[in-house]
């Protein structure tokens, strides 16, 4: 992150002396070079005589005003930050500076259009870019009014946080743009924000409109998007989906909507989902927006996002976390409650199966690394920041509330939600605060449920212990909490136990129970009596966090008819379980890929298959031993193959099929099947071979070697805009010699010019590290190693970070001698590196060392 490291102390400083603030901001985005000019207005109350500072992070200075009186800006702008000293009791502080545009998906990022050479921009403000934008207390504490005035292009579009005024033109002599013509839009005054989810977007962006009906009355509702993509808005379902949320959420949170019109907007090069900046929420073009035929995952998932930021808008924006160590509960709620919505409103019935895939699986890998944290955790400073926003700050952050609210029982739990919302409105609360709300509402204290839930790092694991008699009948029965040894802390559960019955090519659940565990031991008399099911789950339901083990004879029965599994929560447990013992080294990768590929055939939930499609990719390259990679990875692809023949014409098994396929295929036969797609000379009925499918083709042929410069040009010049530029890139990055790795890493690590875009940057980075079999991926690792510190100081923060994990050398392990050691030795050398680099490489090792193990289980 760019700029001065802004302290947790230094923030609880400043909010002591200065509790809120009003900006007036001019905004001057008419200049055609790389920056842009501001000027800030921020009034403000403080203690007589005290001094504190504004931030202002890679601005040029031009003048600054404090009461009237002019500053040197030499002397009192330095480090990122602007010093104020001597305030009155009533402050008016003016500044004129001149920002820099951004590339890298923060600030005010400028993205160029290359089809017709238009400028979009937009802001990303979070954890702490404001900054970056215009001088302010960038803390989330320090809430303020927004007053926003812009100056752009007379054709451009501008957003901001409130309702969209219709623009004035501006006299000429006025302006740097002379006769194309200069437009100022003038927003009227916010409600109090934290600087965070301020928000101005700008350019020639194409929009629908729709309306929203809310208890304060009508609103309006718009979904943005680039001209070049107006085609794809789906404005009726994104609008649609908020209207749904909004009278959920209106009635569960027993609150009105707290602004004054809700847009939704589209953007390119976004480093996030989405972003719940207030009434005026970003998107990610790359992932959310649907230029080709999406998956079911992908819709529900688009939708979700809806429902995650819409909730923002009460819990995160309207009452807003006092610092960073709270961010959890911002986000945890919303990954929360939103899955929730999705259940409630929409057309996706198991939102809870796909959570179970998509968040919580991967919140389970997160929680077992070196570096896992609490979900209540002290996050120090800014730079902290960027670590905090993982799976255990959503997804097990959700997976607690989830279990509080099962606990006191839902009806209480947004009681206590609605009273916390009525309390703090406009203004901050901690996590104290929340709970004390909530435990009002169930009416019993909640500290010891805080403590183990909250407080604890680490993930447990529920294991059955069953007796039987000679006739299979169950005479005793517990379920075994295993502790990680470096938290050893039990905590309390609500699950279901179930046992299900294989008999005719099908698996019944003959019975369940539901069960509260507490200790080491839980004896569960309630299924005393039952018969020995031939499979059994402990969280069938997958009611609480914790990772599931099964019993040996339900192993040997997934392991003979794991394809006879079709009810959708039960198949996502047992392929979920079968993951996680295969990443443990208790069950051979090989057994992992043959389920998954058994499976995906009669998958139910699509987002499950996505998942584990990802997953099987992993234990191919990293869990199976180097040496058996090439006889497994042409089992997997040849078993994917067959399901995509079988499957039914023109539904979503067969569009995941091929997609699953597509990144597993490695021999030049398999190649040859996805070429004669791509050509046109095979056709699948019901499959279109559209614009985004056809890259995850080429791709698929790059990482077999059948495919290099020449086709993807050809590709390119059918998709010439900004994604296929995007693809290409990370196409080019997946060709399958050690050549062609290295050039990627170089196109990474030393540009020619200044870095790519943030999307670019991404693309690259992931198909650099895409092979089938990591063979010849593995010269690199010593480079990559020597060279990663050098690249993560010149692109710290989002992009360094996300770019440092996509290429980190996990892939290398069993394939360069004493890598595990390599890595020890870089970490003992750069122990003063910036602590988010330091958590990746830790991480990075403990991975390493996971497959080493998982390797020789599978040998």
């Amino acid at each position: 992150m760019p700029g001065t490291n802004l302290t947790k102390s230094e923030a609880a400083d400043r909010a002591a002396l200065i509790p809120s603030a009003a900006y007036t901001i001019v905004w001057d985005f008419t200049g055609s070079g790389t920056t842009f000019r501001t000027i800030t207005t921020v009034t403000f109350e403080a203690p007589v005589g005290a001094s504190t500072f504004l931030d202002c992070v890679g601005a040029t200075i031009v003048s600054v005003h404090l009461n009237g009186t002019a500053l040197d800006p030499k002397h009192s702008a330095h480090g990122g930050r602007v010093t104020l000293t001597d305030l009155a009791a009533h402050n008016t502080l003016i500044v004129e500076a001149d920002f820099a545009y951004r590339t890298d998906g923060q600030g005010i990022h400028r993205f160029v259009d290359p089809e017709d050479g238009e400028v979009y921009l937009y802001s990303q403000f979070a954890a702490a870019d404001a900054r970056s934008a215009f001088p302010c207390f960038d803390q989330p504490d320090i809430k303020a009014t927004f007053a926003i005035d812009v100056l752009a292009p007379a054709h451009w579009v501008v957003v901001s946080n409130s309702p969209t005024p219709e623009p004035v033109r501006e006299p000429a002599a006025s302006t740097s743009i002379g006769e194309a013509g200069v437009n100022r839009w003038t927003f009227a005054p916010t409600v109090p924000l934290p600087t965070y989810v301020a928000a101005v977007v700008a350019g020639p962006y194409a929009w629908a409109e729709g309306d929203l009906r809310s208890r304060k009355g009508p609103l309006k509702a718009r979904v943005y998007g680039r001209k070049n993509l107006a085609a794809h808005l789906d404005a009726e379902e994104m609008i649609g989906t908020v209207q749904a949320g909004m009278t959920l959420y209106e009635k569960v949170f027993d609150t009105e909507y707290p602004y004054e019109k809700y847009d939704q907007v589209f953007v390119p090069e976004y480093n996030l989902g989405a972003m719940e900046n207030a009434g005026c929420v970003t998107f990610s073009e790359d992932h959310l927006l649907f230029r080709s035929r999406p998956s079911d995952a992908e819709r529900e998932r688009r939708l979700n996002v809806v429902l995650h930021e819409l909730s923002h808008m009460w819990f995160g924006n309207l009452v807003t976390m006092r610092w960073w160590d709270d961010l959890w509960l911002n986000e945890s709620f919303a990954e929360f409650v939103g899955t929730w919505a999705t259940e409630q409103v929409t057309p996706w019935k198991d939102a809870w199966v796909t959570f179970g895939a998509s968040r919580k699986s991967v919140a389970y890998v997160q929680d077992q690394l070196p570096t896992t944290h609490a979900i209540v955790t002290d996050v120090p400073d800014t730079e902290a920041t960027v670590s905090a926003f993982d799976m255990i700050t959503y997804a097990k952050g959700a997976s607690a509330l989830k279990q509080l609210a099962a606990h006191v029982g839902e009806d209480a739990f947004f009681a206590g939600v609605a009273a916390y919302l009525k309390r703090h409105a406009f203004a901050n609360a901690t996590l104290a605060e929340f709970l004390a709300e909530v435990e009002a509402a169930a009416g019993w204290p909640l500290d010891a449920w805080a403590d183990a839930w909250l407080k604890t790092p680490g993930v447990t694991a529920l294991r059955p212990v069953i007796e039987t008699d000679d006739a299979g009948v169950i005479t005793a029965f517990s379920v075994a909490e295993e502790v990680p040894a470096a938290h050893p802390v039990q905590r309390p559960h609500r699950v279901t136990i179930a046992g299900y019955v294989h008999h005719c090519g099908r698996f019944e659940r003959t019975w369940s129970v539901v069960a509260s565990l507490h200790g080491a031991v839980s004896g569960v008399a309630d299924v005393v009596g039952k018969p020995r099911p031939d499979l059994l789950l402990v969280n069938d339901a997958d009611r609480t966090y914790a990772k599931a083990h099964m019993d040996d004879v339900s192993i040997a029965t997934i392991g003979a008819h794991v394809g006879d599994l079709t009810h959708p929560m039960a198949q996502a447990s047992v392929l979920d379980a079968l993951w996680h013992m295969c990443r443990d080294a208790a069950l051979p990768a090989q057994r992992y890929i043959d389920a998954v590929a058994t499976v995906l055939p009669a998958m139910a939930n699509s987002e499950v298959a996505e998942a584990h499609a990802r997953t099987m990719v992993v234990a191919l390259t990293r869990y199976v031993p180097p040496s058996q990679v090439p006889a497994v990875a042409r089992s997997a692809a040849e078993s994917l193959w067959a399901t995509v023949d079988a499957a039914a014409p023109g539904g979503d098994r067969q569009l995941q099929a091929l997609k699953a396929y597509a990144r597993v295929a490695s021999t030049p036969a398999q190649a040859a099947r996805l070429s004669a797609l791509l050509d046109g000379s095979t056709s699948l009925q019901g499959l279109e071979i559209d614009t985004d499918l056809a890259w995850d083709l080429l791709t698929g042929m790059a990482a077999c070697g059948v495919a290099g410069e020449v086709e993807i040009a050809a590709r390119l010049e059918r998709d010439p805009g900004a994604i296929g530029r995007r693809r290409a890139a990370g196409t080019r990055a997946a060709i399958a010699t050690t050549e062609a790795k290295r050039a990627a890493w170089d196109a990474l690590a030393r540009p020619a010019g200044a870095p790519a875009p943030n999307a670019v940057q991404y693309e690259i980075a992931l198909g650099l590290a895409r092979a089938t079999d990591p063979a010849h991926l593995a010269p690199l690792a010593p480079t990559l190693l020597a060279q990663l510190r050098e690249y993560y100081t010149a692109n710290d923060g989002w992009v360094g970070a996300r770019v440092a994990r996509y290429v980190f050398p996990t892939w290398a392990a069993g394939r360069v001698d004493d890598l595990e050691n390599i890595i020890e030795a870089w970490l003992a050398d750069n122990a003063d590196a910036p602590s988010t680099l330091v958590k990746i490489v830790r991480e990075g090792l403990d991975e390493v060392n996971r497959a080493l193990a998982a390797q020789a289980a599978s040998a």
